[in-house]
């Protein structure tokens, strides 16, 4: 039996204000992670295993914080 799938090119819009409740949940979740790396930086419970784990959730953030801000400053041009 041969199945067929059809793929269709489907676009869709993100509205401004998704963009913006996201941003403000990577923005929090960004600096919370950020103040408990800091806290924890001095604890005996800090260790190459939680620097690196800290790093692989910290970086997509940022990555989507400067998308984000890069947004926002092309909107204002």
């Amino acid at each position: 039996m041969l199945t067929v799938i059809s793929l269709t090119n489907v676009q869709h819009i993100i509205p401004s204000e998704q963009i913006a409740v996201c941003g403000m949940f990577v923005a929090t979740s960004l600096i919370m992670s950020m103040s408990i790396a800091e806290i924890l930086s001095e604890s005996k419970l800090w260790n190459e295993w939680a620097a690196n784990t800290h790093d692989l959730h910290d970086y997509p953030l940022l990555l989507v914080f400067s998308a984000i801000v890069v947004y926002k400053i092309l909107l204002i041009l």
